[in-house]
């Protein structure tokens, strides 16, 4: 059974209509204007739940990689083997499976697959993470259990670089509302509009949680739901899912289901006087515990980091000579944050220690810094979109 939440939509549509003028007239400003730098500089407060730590055993969650039929684990190698390794030093369930075995042969869709795949997975577990081949673990001391709370069925998390929900990743409990909300999503392939560029789970999964939690806000519905049937590109996708996160508001927490922010609220800052100084603020900011590795050229820090996303072992790169910079590099590529290959019989109960390549490894000042100049790209390309 689904829990709806009521809310008022006059105000979100007002907010998001507002921050569209201001970026309309002050967007290439603000990335151009020096007076402008500390807004970079604010940080990320990370958003875990150490107290909970203890609520749910590490042996009772699976961390479960589904990949399509045919395609070799070799293809995903560090990536897979980093998470391998991760969830035997800390006694978690890994699994790695291809989506031929479970059943889900009647979706035609390999991504809405991996999540029928999912749903069949979950009932032998307390919880399940999700997690796409390609994403790699590279802060091995973090716990799954921060990011989980018994108060939420469902932990999604947002992308950086765009308004998406991301779906590389997110995390289920093995409850009725949370073994519905997949098993139905997983169908949701059949809803897709036909002729669209639609984004397959990516771009549904927006419609499909805004149908849940917004059920009376059928204008706001249909408006959205007409810029996803007409979608025919990525500009197209990325103003359909404005749309919808418009509904959202600056909320994280619905019901059931909480959706990890890069920016959660604000209310004021306090900036120090000069460039790339102190800040101290009264926001409340949340970040996921996986993002995209390219935001920052394989750059990470151990203080906010804890998952990378985009680790193809076809795309991998050598770590160039000279200074590295924190800042987007082509999303087809990447660095290998280890240095050397995972010697599997070392990955056991409690040793978490790994040899990363210090090289990549950066202050969470500068990484923060690097993903905020992003997403001040990121709103004037709205803006852009927009107009």
């Amino acid at each position: 059974m689904f829990f709806p939440i009521s809310i008022h939509s006059i105000p979100c549509f007002t907010l998001f209509f507002i921050l569209f003028l201001y970026i309309l007239f002050n967007g290439d400003d603000i990335i151009e204007d020096q007076d402008s730098e500390y807004l970079y500089r604010v940080p990320y407060p990370i958003m875990r739940n150490s107290n909970n730590e203890s609520w749910i055993k590490s042996e009772n969650i699976a961390i479960v990689i589904v990949l399509a039929e045919g395609v070799k684990r070799e293809y995903y190698k560090i990536a897979i083997n980093s998470v391998e390794c991760y969830a035997k030093a800390h006694g978690y369930q890994f699994i790695l499976t291809h989506d031929n075995v479970w059943g889900c042969d009647y979706l035609k869709d390999k991504f809405f697959r991996r999540h029928c795949v999912i749903s069949k997975i979950l009932p032998k577990y307390e919880a399940v993470l999700h997690l796409d081949a390609d994403i790699g673990v590279v802060n091995q001391k973090r716990k799954l259990q921060e990011y989980m709370n018994p108060q939420f069925d469902l932990i999604f998390h947002d992308r950086h670089f765009s308004p998406e929900i991301g779906m590389a990743s997110y995390i289920v409990r093995n409850t009725q509302y949370g073994l519905d909300l997949i098993t139905e999503f997983s169908n949701y392939e059949k809803k897709l509009p036909e002729g669209s560029f639609h984004g397959t789970d990516n771009g549904a999964i927006h419609m499909f949680l805004a149908e849940k939690l917004f059920p009376h806000n059928l204008i706001e519905l249909e408006l959205c739901r007409r810029a996803w049937r007409n979608s025919q590109n990525v500009a197209d996708q990325f103003a359909y899912t404005s749309c919808i996160r418009s509904l959202f508001g600056a909320n994280t927490d619905f019901g059931k289901v909480r959706i990890l922010r890069k920016v959660r609220s604000l209310s004021s800052v306090f900036r120090c006087p000069g460039v790339c100084m102190c800040v101290y603020l009264y926001h409340l900011y949340g970040t996921g515990y996986v993002r995209d590795d390219w935001l920052t050229s394989g750059i990470w820090s151990l203080d906010r980091d804890f998952m990378l996303h985009g680790l193809k072992t076809d795309h991998l790169k050598k770590v160039p000579y000279g200074p590295l910079r924190v800042s987007p590099m082509s999303q087809t590529s990447w660095y290998s944050p280890f240095e050397g290959d995972f010697d599997m019989e070392r990955c056991v109960l409690g040793n978490t220690t790994w040899n990363h390549n210090p090289r990549l490894i950066g202050t969470r000042e500068d990484v923060e810094c690097g993903l905020r100049k992003h997403e001040m790209k990121i709103a004037v390309k709205k803006n852009h979109i927009y107009q």
